[in-house]
């Protein structure tokens, strides 16, 4: 069973609420004792229907209300962090309890897999993690150990990620990111048993405003260095490079003397600072003398040997 199977259930009865966790054919055969047989069909299909609502985000929980005093809340588990709120009680209102004989077993084998006691708290500290060679790309979304879900934006380099947090949006560049394996310690790894997750060595926030972050700094502060292998990548990386200062010229805010030395930078690199003179000239192969050159050097240093 997976934890974003599981079913997070809290009963309400005269105020006073009591969690626990079930399977789907569980909490449904929990449902069907609540209802008249009159109402069973139409009230179970509209249950359904809502706390389907929940895995697909459309919706926190599903609301049930038996009589005045009674009522059921239910919602699929989303992340390793909503579970661990749900059994801490961060979605309770009140006095609350959480009932371990109610849940379904396969739900607390889930928790021990997660290494969670049903207070939300680490059941126990030997749990053994095993590295997975993966190539990391943008668009993934990778399952922290931490419990939170990110969204990779770009691989900056092969151990050096900017992701996005699905929790809050929050933008981070993840330094030195490894996937691990995690299961617990002694026993055998299976489908069941086995976590997949992400851990870094330190992260570098860098806030929610995906407009104010230049891009060209953070791949050359945490980027591995362009491969010019051909005139192709050469223009490339010269047309970077032309607008990492023109950027920086353009930039409403920044004192004139900052605009102006970038403006004469764009002057003494390549002869312009105007974009469709740099254009025309780089279409028509004025910079790529650089490429010729370090291909001539190879040439004399072949015949050298």
């Amino acid at each position: 069973m997976k934890l974003e199977d599981m079913v997070m259930v809290v009963e309400n009865r005269k105020g006073t609420e009591t969690n626990f966790l079930m399977d789907l054919t569980d909490y449904m055969g929990e449902v069907l004792k609540l209802w008249d047989d009159d109402y069973v069909v139409e009230n179970i299909a509209q249950s359904v229907s809502e706390l389907y609502g929940t895995k697909e985000k459309k919706a926190d929980w599903s609301d049930l209300y038996i009589a005045a005093n009674k009522s059921i809340h239910a919602s699929f588990c989303r992340s390793e962090t909503q579970l661990r709120q749900f059994l801490s009680g961060h979605f309770n209102d009140g006095e609350w309890t959480f009932d371990a004989e109610r849940c379904s077993k396969d739900c607390l084998d889930v928790l021990r897999i997660y290494n969670l006691k049903t207070d939300g708290h680490s059941l126990f500290p030997y749990l053994h993690h095993e590295r997975v060679e993966h190539t990391f790309h943008a668009g993934e979304v990778l399952h922290n150990m931490n419990g939170n879900d990110y969204r990779v934006l770009a691989a900056l380099s092969p151990d050096d990620l900017l992701v996005m947090s699905m929790a809050d949006s929050q933008l981070i560049v993840g330094r030195g990111v490894k996937l691990y394996e995690r299961y617990p310690k002694g026993e055998r790894p299976d489908d069941e048993s086995v976590v997949t997750g992400i851990e870094w060595d330190h992260g570098v926030y860098l806030g929610q405003d995906i407009t104010r972050i230049d891009f060209d700094i953070l791949k050359q502060e945490y980027g591995k260095p362009d491969k010019v292998e051909n005139v192709s990548d050469l223009r490339d990386k010269t047309r970077r490079d032309f607008w990492m200062q023109k950027n920086v010229e353009q930039k409403e805010g920044l004192p004139d003397r900052v605009r102006n030395a970038a403006r004469d930078c764009l002057e003494n690199t390549f002869g312009t600072s105007e974009l469709e003179v740099f254009d025309r000239m780089l279409d028509n192969g004025m910079y790529d003398g650089m490429y010729h050159a370090r291909e001539e050097q190879k040439q004399i240093s072949g015949k050298s040997r």
